[in-house]
């Protein structure tokens, strides 16, 4: 076997230099071909996503829009409280952190720490605080700690009316009444605010924040007259009180348009507590599905959910037809034993003793169990 030429040795190291070189050409083209398909094809991409790694966002509640009656009356409001939350990466003195909010929140060292200490984005500590609590805590400037501004549902007038203008929860989201059957329309819509980060998780000072302001929601202008629906209410209780009934409805309507101007449901509950049961209902040993049971009789509406025998309340029906037809005339006269019989039943008039002899009109008027003369 004959040995290589250096001629020969020479041709096979320059080949394989230049297929190594090639190959390096080529990885390099497909790298930079990369780099430019990520930095100029997928560049809003990548740019929003570098974006959400580095903002970080706080929700602003919308002012809720407000309920009033006929007369112009604010009947349901709006109360600038504070949202209290912590951001673990930007805490730099945490005791004093767990400290000042045990303090100024009144809650246990044990359930302050436990969020404090955990590691998210943001954690929430409590919600609906009052201004002032917000503005002390505010003062402290500790670092880490957010006091941010938003609304709680305020009622002016506590129970009036309860049963109808219902409440909103936590959230400022309606529960029960008018507050979630038009809750598209007063809940507004919820704004932001956008802060910068570094890679620890640290507010980029310099970089300040970006704010996407809420917007309130639509009021609403109801028929309801709290002048009449005050009045009712106190006939409501005396009534209660007088028959010792366990509850009394009212319901006052305008005959021209059906346009309702009282609906009285006592008891009433206070709406700005509207998770506290009356005074003897209830115990401490309730469970919490007897006790929402409780809660959902307490807010229950009478006027619109219960059915009962129509009454009084459908003579002006029959009235109506009877002269309507002419089977009957103002001037005919009845006479009331204080019953009528209908096939083998006896029903009694509210007066045992009847009212004797009357004509239409006075019949009418005192719902009399009534024959013709």
């Amino acid at each position: 076997m004959m040995d290589e030429t250096p001629h020969q040795h020479k041709t096979y190291h320059r080949n394989k230099t230049v297929t190594v070189m090639f190959l390096i050409l080529l990885v390099f083209a497909v790298l930079m071909g990369r780099l430019v398909y990520l930095m100029v094809f997928r560049s809003e991409y990548y740019t929003m996503r570098a974006k959400q790694l580095h903002e970080r966002e706080r929700s602003i509640k919308a002012a809720r829009g407000r309920i009033i009656d006929a007369g112009g009356k604010i009947l349901a409001d709006n109360k600038t409280v504070c949202t209290i939350s912590v951001i673990h990466s930007q805490i730099e003195d945490q005791e004093k952190v767990i400290a000042v909010l045990c303090k100024e929140l009144g809650l246990s060292e044990e359930y302050v720490r436990k969020r404090v200490e955990k590691y998210s984005s943001i954690e929430k500590i409590k919600s609906n605080v009052d201004k002032s609590v917000g503005d002390a805590i505010r003062a402290y400037d500790l670092a880490g700690v957010k006091v941010d501004e938003d609304y709680k549902r305020y009622y002016p007038y506590d129970s009036l009316g309860s049963k109808v203008l219902g409440f909103t929860g936590g959230d400022n989201q309606g529960i029960i009444g008018l507050e979630v059957i038009y809750e598209e329309y007063l809940q507004g819509e919820a704004g932001t605010i956008l802060t910068v980060t570094d890679a620890k998780g640290v507010e980029v000072a310099e970089a300040g924040e970006e704010r996407v302001e809420p917007v309130e929601g639509k009021d609403l202008y109801i028929s309801m007259d709290m002048n009449i629906q005050s009045y009712a209410t106190q006939l409501a209780l005396q009534t209660m009180e007088t028959k010792q009934a366990d509850s009394v409805s009212i319901l006052v309507m305008n005959p021209q348009n059906g346009e309702i101007l009282a609906m009285v449901n006592v008891p009433e509950f206070n709406l700005n507590d509207p998770y506290t049961l009356p005074d003897g209902v209830g115990g401490d040993g309730l469970s919490e599905e007897k006790k929402q049971e409780l809660l959902n009789g307490m807010w229950r509406n009478g006027c619109i959910n219960d059915t009962y025998e129509p009454g009084s309340t459908f003579k002006i029906i029959t009235a109506a037809a009877g002269l309507e037809s002419g089977s009957v005339k103002p001037t005919d006269t009845f006479n009331c034993p204080g019953y009528i019989m209908v096939e083998d039943r006896r029903i009694r008039c509210h007066k045992v003793g009847g009212h004797g002899t009357e004509d239409f009109v006075q019949g009418t008027m005192n719902s009399c169990k009534q024959k013709v003369m």
